[in-house]
């Protein structure tokens, strides 16, 4: 639709709109003058008949006696209207009437030939037809619409002298009415000329006033394009070609601006990039500050790498017997499963990978499948690569962290400043690693400690425990769909929890620990405290702590709630070993679901390597033997649902356990 048509509508709409309007304000202002100037007529007739009554002598008593005088009062009423010379013609109706209750009773009445209304002599109800009309009354004047039995009119009353009754002055509905669409026809009328005329006036009128709004339309595309060099000619009257002349001398300044602003966009992008990258890499130096589990800094350096150093693929190797297995890896585009399958690919330190370890770093601007398989394995065939060496304090090699570009067209090699920020990762997650090294070392140590005191705490026992307790949490995780972060960061917490489960042994006197036959009933006390014990033996503060004391604390604890040590707080045990060894326990253990998950899990691990395993006081029960004991206890010592997971998982469970027998074992 052009801007002609349009302007030519909007001037057609307004002059009919306006036209309507006026039309519509003049018919209710006529409507409502003539209703009040009938108002008026009608109770003028009506007064000038009640007092022409009342001079001639015609009372309601003698009306009502001599039918004959009605004859009078015909007279009466025409020599009235030859009197009044504006007396309009529509009071077609005059009626004379007295009360009979709440109606009234016709007496005499004149109306016009061929009329059907009520006779003299009847009973009729007057009603008023609004709220702004009062009813008739023998007491005072009134006037409006009225509405009987028979008929709707519009009239007057006027209360005789002596109030025995009222004159009717009335006109129909349908005389009224017809007044009315007279008035609607004539407004109806002047509509339509203004419509026509505003058609003939407002089309050329259009073309005039749109000439230069579609010149400046056309002006304005052409520099929402970028074409700053359009120009108008000044063309029309004076404002409009100042109109012009101003607009010119805009795009000439857009011209200028254009080259400003494209190079502040530049510079404001490089420094939002630099402010992003420093935010990012301070963000990071806190977590490596503040969290303690590996699992979870792998996931912070995940998110960031790809962010600071712009790139798709990230990836962690650790170096473990001589190889570099990948044990990260984020690839963006790539379904989890397809990243789950990159990660667990081991290499030799070949390509990149050799290149890095050799001299710090590397990069490259196509990578192949000679720096190893998990190349095509993650798709990064032919994509811009980089790689940095992670290494400890001593020079010996950690790891090696690894990013790629998307395969695309003309993807761009890493930067030095990339290369830095990537440097600057590779130490933080080397320092993790050494730390790591050392909280397995202290790990291992305990648990050493423990195996010299209980000849059956050995390292082999409770690895078996921490890989059985492992697959029982990765079912359960998986019924409760548990994101991949959150599972990992569980397992390594439960890893390390089910390690140092009977750590609290350490406390314990040999005579106890290393008897070969039953327990007394004191001993067994004794050998309980071992519990508290752990849980006070394991300071800190963090998830793994926390979760580890429970484990310590309550793995003993039976589902049916007897089990030991029972309600037992582990934020308020102190240090005082003697203490804690005498400290009377609850008589009650805990039950159900107020037992910790891991603890509930690690008791299932723990009971099962126990009956598995040869111990001083009894040969390794048959594996018939050994599940017929665990499902005994099916809602008595374990949780019903863990035990599902357990035995739906046995088989995996019994090839975990096998990667670690027990010494005997492994020397036959």
């Amino acid at each position: 639709m052009s801007y002609r048509f349009r302007l030519t509508l909007i001037l057609i709409s307004v002059a009919a709109i306006s036209a309507l309007f006026m039309g519509v304000l003049c018919f209710r202002i006529m409507r409502k003058e003539l209703e009040i100037a009938a108002i008026g007529w009608s109770q003028d007739i009506a007064v000038s008949t009640a007092h022409f009554l009342t001079r001639s002598g015609l009372t309601i008593e003698k009306l009502e006696s001599d039918p004959e005088l009605f004859k009078k009062l015909n007279a009466a009423k025409e020599t009235m209207d030859l009197e009044m010379d504006e007396t309009p013609s529509i009071w077609e109706s005059t009626v004379i009437a007295v009360p009979e209750g709440d109606k009234w009773r016709i007496i005499a009445r004149q109306d016009p030939p061929d009329t059907d209304y009520a006779p003299v002599g009847s009973i009729i109800s007057v009603e008023p037809m609004d709220a702004h009309t009062p009813r008739i009354s023998v007491d005072k004047r009134t006037a409006g619409w009225f509405q009987t039995p028979r008929a709707r009119f519009f009239g007057a009353a006027e209360p005789l002298d002596d109030h025995k009754g009222v004159i009717l002055i009335g006109a129909r509905e349908e005389m009224v009415t017809g007044i009315f669409l007279e008035i609607f026809e004539t407004t109806a009328i002047a509509f339509a000329v203004v419509a026509f005329l505003g058609v003939l006036v407002s089309w050329p009128l259009s073309k005039r006033m749109v000439r230069p709004i579609q010149a400046i339309r056309s002006f304005a595309t052409a520099l929402d394009q970028g074409h700053f060099e359009k120009r108008l000619e000044p063309a029309g009257p004076a404002e409009i070609k100042a109109l012009f002349a101003d607009l010119n001398r805009f795009a000439r300044n857009l011209a200028d601006r254009e080259q400003l602003v494209q190079r502040n966009r530049q510079l404001r992008g490089t420094v939002e990039s630099q402010e992003s990258r420093a935010n990012a890499l301070s963000a990071l130096e806190v977590d490596f500050s503040q969290l303690t589990d590996f699992d979870l800094l792998m996931g912070r350096v995940l998110e960031t790498v790809p962010r600071v150093t712009h790139s798709r693929f990230c990836g962690i190797f650790l170096a473990e017997g001589g190889e570099l297995t990948l044990g990260y890896a984020v690839h963006a585009g790539k379904s989890r499963k397809a990243r789950q399958a990159v990660i667990g690919h081991s290499t030799r330190s070949v390509g990149i990978l050799a290149e890095a370890i050799e001299q710090a770093s590397a990069r490259v601007e196509r990578i192949d499948a000679s720096s190893g398989a998990w190349v095509d394995a993650a798709g990064l065939d032919g994509v811009p690569a980089a790689a940095i060496a992670m290494k400890s304090g001593s020079g010996e090699t950690l790891g090696v962290v690894v990013v790629a570009r998307e395969s695309g067209s003309s993807p761009q090699p890493f930067t030095d400043q990339e290369l830095a920020d990537l440097r600057h990762v590779a130490s933080l997650v080397s320092m993790a690693l050494e730390r790591r090294a050392a909280n397995e070392t202290i790990l291992w140590r305990m648990v050493k400690m423990a195996e010299t005191r209980d000849p059956s705490e050995t390292g082999s026992h409770v690895k078996r425990v921490s890989a059985t307790a492992l697959e029982i949490f990765d079912g359960w995780a998986k019924r409760r769909g548990m994101r991949d972060e959150d599972v990992q960061f569980a397992r390594s917490t439960l890893r390390m929890a089910a390690i140092l489960h009977d750590v609290g042994k350490v406390g314990i006197s040999d005579l106890v620990l290393k008897k070969p036959g039953k327990l007394t009933d004191e001993e067994y006390g004794t050998m309980k405290h071992h519990t508290l014990l752990g849980a006070a033996l394991l300071p800190g503060h963090g998830p793994h702590d926390e979760a580890a004391r429970e484990v310590a604390m309550h793995h003993h604890e039976r589902w049916d709630g007897k089990g030991y040590p029972g309600p037992v707080s582990t934020e308020n045990l102190g240090n005082d070993i003697p203490a804690l060894s005498k400290q009377e326990l609850p008589r009650t253990g805990i039950a159900g679901d107020d037992i910790p998950l891991f603890a509930r899990i690690v008791a299932i691990a723990d009971v099962f390597d126990a009956l598995s395993s040869r111990r001083a006081y009894k040969e390794p029960w048959t594996a018939d033997k050994v599940e017929e004991e665990m499902r005994s206890q099916g809602g008595k010592a374990f949780d019903l649902e863990l035990l599902e997971i357990f035995f739906e998982r046995l088989e995996r469970i019994r090839a975990a356990r096998s990667k670690y027998p027990e010494q005997s074992e492994a020397k036959a």
